[in-house]
């Protein structure tokens, strides 16, 4: 078991559209190579930063 953090989202719409693509991009690429993909939780980061992060747990199917 693994956990990924990736940056899934933003207050900003065109950064969130931005944010959101690339994130599904990742998540997609790891479930294509059979690996499981859960999210575990999200996110804000206290600081003028305006970036939802998400904490993904990722599991070998086969187990």
């Amino acid at each position: 078991m693994e956990t990924l953090t990736l940056e899934i989202g933003n207050s900003s719409w065109w950064k969130n559209k931005k944010y959101r693509k690339e994130a599904v991009k990742r998540l997609r690429e790891l479930r294509k190579n059979n690996l499981s993909v859960k999210l575990v939780k999200k996110y804000k980061l206290n600081a003028s930063n305006t970036i939802v992060y998400g904490d993904y747990l990722v599991t070998n199917e086969n187990l």
